[in-house]
């Protein structure tokens, strides 16, 4: 049971930030914007579409222990960072929805991961 609540968990942030990564890189250039606010934004895409492929590969690799490890706390950072950002504005339902899929199921992941692969296999 535990290994699929982990894949079903890594193949849904897989497909956020591949879906993250598709709609930030090919979206439409916006005057408004500073070029270079633009071009650190299409970046930061690129940087999601990779995590992306992350999320993929431990999904089918569970005994890949460092990968997770470092996609766990790069989303735990990034909850912990909106967090700190909702000082600055008042937070819509799914920004808070945002946050708890960040800072909650990466630590029960990591400890749902870390009991399977120290479990010896039968």
């Amino acid at each position: 049971m535990i290994p699929y609540i982990i894949r079903g968990f890594l193949i849904l942030y897989g497909l956020i930030a591949l879906v993250t990564s598709v709609n930030s890189m090919t979206g439409p250039y916006d005057p408004a914007i500073a070029p270079m606010a633009d071009n650190s934004h299409r970046f930061i895409a690129a940087m999601w579409g990779s995590m992306s492929l992350g999320f993929f590969y431990c999904a089918w690799n569970l005994n890949e222990i460092a990968l997770f490890r470092f996609l766990m706390i790069a989303l735990f950072i990034g909850g912990i960072v909106r967090a700190v950002a909702l000082v600055h504005y008042s937070p819509t339902p799914i920004i808070w929805a945002v946050i708890a899929l960040e800072l909650i199921p990466p630590p029960i992941l990591w400890y749902m991961h870390s009991q399977l692969v120290e479990t010896p296999a039968a």
